[in-house]
């Protein structure tokens, strides 16, 4: 062999190792990024708080809403209470409060929390108090039993569940992973039904809070097959919980809320 054909050859094996060396890599950034992808949280909670809104209605303050989140232990547990404030107190004798407990083990960061339950109740007379429990089969059914207007009622579907009270967490949790999703559904179950809510974005603005101006992203959040529908104002300073929600029955503002007070609950 004369030295042109060894140079040759060991030209070829250096060129060969390249593109073996180059494979290898690539390889490795492929597989890198899908095992980022798959350790991507499911489901992002923003830390516990405490929240207040002034419930508005025909431009008259009629009421505020309290929400508190704590997860501790495993446990998630979003209550809200509603109190009517002014004039509006002497005509509505009820307070009505929710409470969802959902189970989410620390350790299983990639799992979504399971909903345990969800009350609401008014008053111990009161026809539209509701309880939900729920439970997990081996071959993904979640069988569902409920009360509404003093009548049980079970359902079983394969979908992904929620009560109708997580739908804030469940925005500020998918905008929290991705600021620039569009659109997304949930399934909610409610009073014997399951329904499907899509919020779609509308518009980016702005909204003052605290005396500063936030950016904020506008949805528009629509129950399948209902004439009801409405508008959150996301902002990203807050987790992406609603600074502002309005509720339209047949294109007609039916309820305003605004967010009044916003506090972390760092001792939690």
């Amino acid at each position: 062999m004369d030295q042109q054909q060894t140079h040759q050859l060991k030209s070829n094996l250096i060129k060969n190792n390249l593109i073996k060396s180059l494979a290898i890599i690539f390889l490795l950034f492929i597989f890198n990024s899908l095992a980022h992808a798959n350790n991507a949280a499911a489901f992002l909670l923003p830390p516990n708080f405490h929240s207040v809104y002034s419930i508005e209605k025909f431009s008259t303050q009629v009421g505020n809403m309290q929400n508190t989140l704590n997860y501790k232990n495993d446990e998630i547990h979003y209550f809200s209470k509603a109190k009517a404030s002014g004039v509006a107190s002497l005509f509505i004798n009820a307070d009505p409060k929710e409470t969802s407990i959902l189970k989410w083990p620390e350790n299983t960061p990639l799992a979504l929390p399971k909903q345990l339950s969800y009350d609401y109740f008014q008053n111990k007379k009161h026809k539209k108090n509701q309880k939900i429990k729920f439970s997990y089969r081996d071959n993904g059914i979640i069988h569902i039993e409920g009360n509404y207007k003093n009548k049980p009622y079970t359902l079983q579907t394969d979908k992904i569940i929620w009560s109708r009270q997580m739908l804030p967490l469940l925005m500020s949790s998918d905008l929290q992973k991705n600021p620039n999703l569009i659109e997304n559904s949930f399934y909610i179950t409610d009073k014997g039904n399951i329904e499907k809510y899509t919020y779609t974005l509308e518009a980016k603005e702005t909204l003052k809070f605290e005396n500063k101006e936030q950016p904020v992203l506008k949805f528009k959040i629509v129950k399948e097959g209902s004439q009801r529908m409405s508008y959150a104002w996301l902002a990203k300073a807050y987790y992406y919980l609603p600074l502002k929600i309005e509720q339209y029955k047949n294109n007609e503002l039916n309820v305003r809320m605004l967010l009044t007070q916003f506090k972390l609950n760092k001792d939690d």
